[in-house]
């Protein structure tokens, strides 16, 4: 049996009068580990010394107070994920938790159950550094060496977690009611409602559980109770989250694909490109974003293949081989607002040995200004976008990809 830190994070709850307070290392260190008893309670501790009397002017101004350690809880936790994933490398690695590692990350989850307990008003004393003689005991069980799983770490967990989010949805906005309802109790009397406190306690226990879990300090699935001596979830318990949540999780994905898939397809429109050149264009095209009450119609009106000088701005200049063609926009908004850039539109060509080849604008103008350019609200503006491009190259494919459209925008295909 090795010596290593039996239990860490939470330091010493402090006792009530006449009481002798407990010691931080007496859990075996093997209870909670995957070798270890499958009947005794879960290998982490939290507990709230219940407070007779709350002082009324902390109460008020608590959250005033919270903002220096607020403050050092966020430096602090921009090492916790570096922290975290190191310790689900080392478990992937070598199916145990170095002792140094397990140590700081329960401290930080120590502190932060601290900070917790102070801002749920379960408790008047300032969140300390330290946990000796604090009112709150955040303890986990150091797992036996070698015997944390691998396959366990991070996704599956993920995954069987998935169900436990859903229930903490609900149990976080209990909490937020419960915590106002104690706040003006305590106004008036000074007290903490039993009931109310120990419901509260239970939320931050069942948090910590779950949070102690996917971190990989222990592989007890986590019971769905909030009460302190509840035993791990049972087999069939486990079987079912990971069934919940592996169905919950393909649902979400094949969510997103759908939506990405339907975002990135493109409104498409067909025109001869002689057609375009002589103004004889189809209908625009209106974007309707309820969102935000927003109504952008876009209309291509005009293409220019080194057409009339007075609508390419000279600061273009071709090259030798070179030429210019441009394509132009109206577009208005109603009821909101809308920026161009100008790499909003793309033109793709055909070169003479029958390649292809996608070119960005070289200049693109929004009202007589060069992008990038709002369209304000009522506003109707010329969008004008200029490519260079070969001599010998045909357009084929013009895309114009401005923030109101879809990702995939307005793909226009130029027939023979």
């Amino acid at each position: 049996m090795t010596s290593e830190t039996a239990g860490a994070g939470g330091g010493h709850l402090a006792a009530s009068e006449g009481a002798r307070e407990k010691p931080i290392h007496d859990a075996p260190p093997w209870r909670g580990a995957i070798g270890g008893p499958e009947d005794g309670p879960y290998p982490m501790r939290f507990e709230v010394e219940y407070p007779e009397r709350l002082s009324r002017w902390k109460t008020l101004l608590r959250i005033f107070l919270l903002i220096p350690a607020v403050i050092f809880w966020v430096v602090l936790g921009g090492l916790r994920q570096p922290a975290q994933l190191a310790g689900w490398i080392a478990v992937f690695l070598r199916r145990s938790y170095p002792s140094w590692l397990f140590a700081g990350l329960t401290g930080y989850l120590g502190f932060e159950a601290r900070l917790g307990a102070y801002l749920a008003l379960l408790t008047d004393r300032y969140p300390s550094f330290e946990p000796a003689g604090s009112a709150v005991l955040l303890e986990y069980d150091f797992p036996a060496p070698g015997q944390l799983s691998r396959w366990r770490v991070l996704l599956w967990k993920a995954i069987l977690l998935v169900p436990q989010g859903i229930v903490g949805i609900a149990l976080g906005l209990a909490w937020l009611v419960l915590v106002v309802i104690a706040w003006f109790a305590i106004l008036l009397t000074g007290r903490y409602p039993r009931g109310l406190f120990d419901f509260v306690v239970g939320v931050h226990r069942w948090y910590y559980r779950v949070v102690g879990y996917f971190a990989s300090l222990n592989d007890r699935y986590p019971p769905f109770a909030l009460a302190p001596d509840a035993d791990p979830a049972e087999r069939s318990t486990t079987v079912i989250a990971g069934v919940l949540g592996g169905l919950l999780t393909a649902a979400a994905v094949g969510a997103i694909v759908t939506v990405a898939v339907l975002a990135a397809q493109s409104e498409d429109v067909e025109l001869r490109y002689a057609d375009l050149l002589a103004g004889d264009v189809p209908g625009g095209i209106t974007y309707d974003r309820f969102a935000n009450d927003r109504v952008v119609g876009v209309r291509l009106i005009r293409g220019y293949d080194e057409g009339p000088s007075d609508a390419i701005p000279d600061v273009l200049e071709p090259g030798p081989g070179e030429r210019i063609v441009g394509f132009e926009w109206l577009i208005g908004v109603s009821d909101g607002k809308t920026e161009i850039e100008r790499d909003d539109a793309r033109l793709t060509v055909r070169l003479a040995d029958g390649t292809t080849k996608t070119f960005d604008a070289e200049l693109t103008i929004v009202g007589g200004r060069e992008a990038p350019r709002e369209i304000e609200d009522g506003q109707l503006a010329s969008v004008f976008a200029a490519f260079l491009i070969p001599d010998d190259a045909q357009p084929i494919e013009l895309r114009f990809r401005p923030e109101f459209a879809r990702v995939g925008g307005i793909r226009y295909t130029f027939l023979e």
